[in-house]
């Protein structure tokens, strides 16, 4: 048997592994469902131990399909930002406080941050629009309502860093997951962020940063007990999962995009120009072995979703399929269905927004309907105003791509939303029909630090994409469309000015 080469995803709410060999095939997989504890006010949290205790199950069962003499490296790659601390022992201090927490207390903290100008000067350092679930706002929290557990904490890690500390004993991070919200993008230090947060307690207990494709330790003797690993075996320090995803997407340069269809949306483009601004948009993380560029990250809340809710409205006539599926029906009737949906369009807020502009507040809606509009042209309009809201997002970031763009996700399994897609940014639409592209990267990311070869050279398989060309009659025609989506969701956003989630 070749060797073996491992990747961990430690998602919010499932946590996979996989074993690839040279070719990239996966020649095992395991998943397990991990627990999130959710409260009335907002609040979002986990329990690390129970997410090391799924981790150790779902590497258990992965290795139990192989023969583990052959395992030679293993690579992390997690979930982000949210507040993870150990105490000097790197045992957890409390639950750890999620990226998607909204407890009243971060909320209103971050609202007077805002209106101190504070956040202003973290912009300038991390060229990151500051949400509730970061780090920073975690631990003023803590400061503030659990002095006792904030006085033991030792270590300020990610769920990653953690999970590496369980299998080699050893705490680190990487420069993409330190890049929010304390790093500063040009120095790749921590910053005048942390002043400016009033974090300035924290600065010790931070991790240096460390590209991912270097070596965090061997796995210990009793991680292997507990997971059935070699001991020994040599961990690479773990990298946000959108991170692994770039890499096993092969992005190493400047330009290259990509988007993510999936509940909710992303786009994510490549640069080596830092410019930070005092209200940027979005957020921006530093390649994790290329670190003379970064992501800029602009994420739609709603993506899939808005398609999910339609077709849970059983409406009369319709031919809905679920978001990722192609049915016969259903594409063939919305493909007749002309461009801008015969002057329907929707405003796909269902959830509020994060990009291409941040208002929680703003709602979703249907405009140009009347007494004549079919359920297919409401279908066609939900599949274009998410779409839309994805040039939007370049439109702001500097403009459409000048290159094709990569697209994963549930949404990327429809064709006929693929070439909505295309049509709309005016550029090829690459889509990859393998859905483990964050556990391969993860799974090179390792490969490379246990010294198998570069990780733009390991990464490298065949794949079989399925190419979308835009119709250039189509394409001019949604510069119309667009310019009427564009106006009603600056009327839509003006009059949802100061509501509230």
């Amino acid at each position: 048997m070749a060797d073996l080469r491992l990747g961990l995803d430690i998602g919010t709410t499932a946590i996979k592994a996989a074993a690839f060999d040279g070719s990239g095939n996966a020649v095992g997989f395991a998943d397990r469902a991990a627990e999130i504890v959710r409260l009335p006010d907002g609040r979002s949290e986990q329990c690390l131990d129970s997410v090391w205790r799924a981790t150790s199950e779902c590497l258990r069962n992965l290795v139990s399909q192989l023969d583990v003499r052959h395992v030679r490296s293993i690579g992390i790659c997690a979930q982000g930002d949210g507040f993870w601390a150990l105490d000097s022992d790197a045992k957890p201090i409390r639950n750890a406080i999620l990226w998607n927490d909204t407890r009243p207390g971060m909320v209103n903290d971050l609202k007077a941050l805002e209106s101190a100008g504070r956040t202003g000067s973290v912009s300038l350092g991390c060229n990151t629009a500051l949400w509730p679930g970061t780090s920073a706002l975690g631990w003023r929290w803590l400061r503030e309502n659990e002095p006792e557990a904030a006085g033991s904490v030792a270590h300020i890690v990610t769920c990653g860093d953690w999970i590496g500390a369980q299998l080699t004993g050893y705490v680190a991070t990487d420069f993409c997951n330190a890049s929010i919200p304390f790093l500063d993008l040009k120095t790749r230090e921590y910053g005048t962020s942390i002043d400016a947060l009033g974090c300035a307690d924290a600065r010790g207990l931070l991790s240096q940063p460390r590209s991912a494709d270097s070596v965090l330790g061997p796995v210990s003797r009793t991680a292997a007990d507990l997971t059935g690993l070699p001991a020994g075996v040599p961990v690479s320090v773990a990298t946000l999962d959108l991170g692994a995803m770039i890499v096993g997407m092969e992005m190493f340069g400047a330009d290259d995009t990509m988007m993510i269809l999936g509940t909710t949306a992303v786009v994510g483009i490549l640069t080596d120009r830092f410019h930070p601004t005092d209200d940027p948009i979005g957020a921006t993380v530093l390649h994790p072995v290329k670190n003379d560029i970064a992501a800029r990250v602009l994420a739609p809340s709603t993506g899939t979703s808005a398609f999910d809710w339609f077709a849970s409205l059983h409406l009369r006539g319709s031919v809905v399929s679920d978001a990722g599926g192609s049915s016969a029906e259903f594409n063939g009737t919305v493909a007749e269905v002309p461009v801008g949906s015969n002057g329907v369009t929707f405003l796909p807020y269902l959830n509020g927004e994060r990009a291409p502009f941040v208002a929680p507040g703003i709602r979703a809606g249907f405009l140009g309907m009347s007494a004549v509009t079919t359920g297919a042209e409401l279908e066609r309009a939900v599949l274009e105003g998410t779409a839309l809201s994805l040039r939007h997002c370049f439109e702001l970031e500097g403009g459409l791509p000048d290159r094709p763009v990569q697209l994963t996700g549930g949404g990327s399994n429809n064709p006929v939303w693929c070439q909505i897609i295309s049509d709309i940014v005016g550029q090829d639409i690459l889509v990859n029909p393998r859905s483990d592209l964050g556990l391969w990267g993860a799974a090179c990311i390792g490969a490379a630090a246990a010294g198998y070869g570069d990780v733009r050279s390991l990464c490298h398989r065949e794949n079989d994409f399925t190419r979308y060309r835009p119709d250039p009659a189509n394409h001019k025609e949604y510069r119309h469309v667009f310019q009427r989506y564009t106006m009603l969701s600056d009327a839509l956003l003006a009059t949802s000015a100061g509501r509230g989630p």
